[in-house]
């Protein structure tokens, strides 16, 4: 099964990217917008999973979790990579000044490359998916929504759990199904 660990994002928070989407929804045409309750924070794209392998993954995630306190962040502007040409993603981005979330993504990336899963070659950038770009056409419409959301505001959350969720692909879209939960309870 296809996985990846992420944090969930709180509802208010979801409210607030589904009123951007909704505020440009001319874009409909170019742009297929993420479901707002399929939103979340990747940390970790897993990629094909075994089952047989489902328990040490989660078990990794669990001392992973164990590691770190709970983390704040605010959801704040927006933008589209790549950030020059044609856009493919249009993102919500986050601010977390303390830079554990940051130190949360790498460590379980080494944790699970211990297992064999492939290490991501980009640096983390944390953001919110919420549109993939359908027609690069539309590029130089998406970027200038992207401007008009440089004050956008989408609210504060705790995270205080990681979770692992499976991705079903399927024409309409991934629907990705929660599959174990670890609490952030450690002091990192």
């Amino acid at each position: 099964m296809r996985c990846f660990v992420a944090i969930e994002l709180s509802d208010a928070i979801r409210r607030s990217l589904s009123a951007m989407q909704r505020r440009h929804a001319a874009l409909d045409r170019v742009i297929r917008w993420t479901r707002p309750e399929q939103i979340h924070l990747t940390l970790k794209f897993l990629g094909e999973v075994r089952e047989t392998d489902m328990p040490a993954v989660c078990e990794t995630m669990a001392a992973m979790a164990a590691r770190f306190a709970p983390i704040e962040f605010a959801v704040r502007r927006a933008g589209c990579f790549p950030p020059g040409g044609s856009a493919r993603i249009f993102w919500a981005g986050l601010d977390e000044p303390t830079g554990r979330l940051g130190r949360l993504r790498d460590a379980l990336e080494a944790a699970y490359a211990d297992m064999g899963f492939p290490r991501e070659n980009r640096a983390f950038k944390p953001h919110l998916t919420i549109g993939r770009v359908r027609d690069p056409r539309g590029s130089r419409e998406i970027r200038a929504a992207v401007a008009a959301e440089a004050g956008f505001e989408g609210g504060r959350q705790t995270a205080s759990e990681i979770v692992l969720f499976e991705s079903i692909l399927a024409p309409q879209g991934a629907t990705y199904v929660a599959l174990a939960r670890a609490s952030l309870t450690g002091s990192e």
